[in-house]
């Protein structure tokens, strides 16, 4: 239940002078608006930070799952629809992951953080490689 605190008479004659408001008194409170703290929570669900965040979990344990040679030449990216694009900083690396070690990576990001989470993976070209 909406319960904002009244406008004390004061308030109300400012606000109507300031905004050139007709109304002697102020306008009741709509018993159906909802508070803003109550539109939050989809607002973030929308923008997707859970998944963020999952990733953001994913790289820093990036080193420890590919090894040191490979988290120099490679990076996680994004998470969608359980697919995990993995970022590479070369297209050799692309044809060096495909198959057997592609699916070894996937194996220990599965065990690591689940299969509901991960279900496969995605290479593709850095847009943006890191500076050497």
């Amino acid at each position: 239940m909406n319960r904002r605190k009244p406008y004390n008479k004061g308030q109300w004659q400012v606000a109507r002078e300031r905004f050139h408001i007709a109304d002697d008194a102020p306008p009741a409170p709509d018993a159906g608006a909802l508070p803003l703290g109550a539109l939050i929570p989809g607002v973030f669900k929308n923008m997707k930070l859970d998944v963020h965040a999952q990733v953001a979990r994913i790289a820093a344990a990036w080193p420890e799952i590919v090894g040191p040679q490979l988290a120099a030449n490679t990076r996680p990216a994004h998470l969608e629809n359980k697919i995990l694009a993995v970022y590479v900083s070369h297209p050799a690396w692309i044809m060096e992951l495909r198959g057997a070690p592609s699916a070894e990576i996937l194996s220990r990001l599965q065990a690591r953080f689940g299969k509901n989470e991960i279900q496969n993976l995605r290479l593709a070209i850095d847009p943006a490689p890191p500076a050497r």
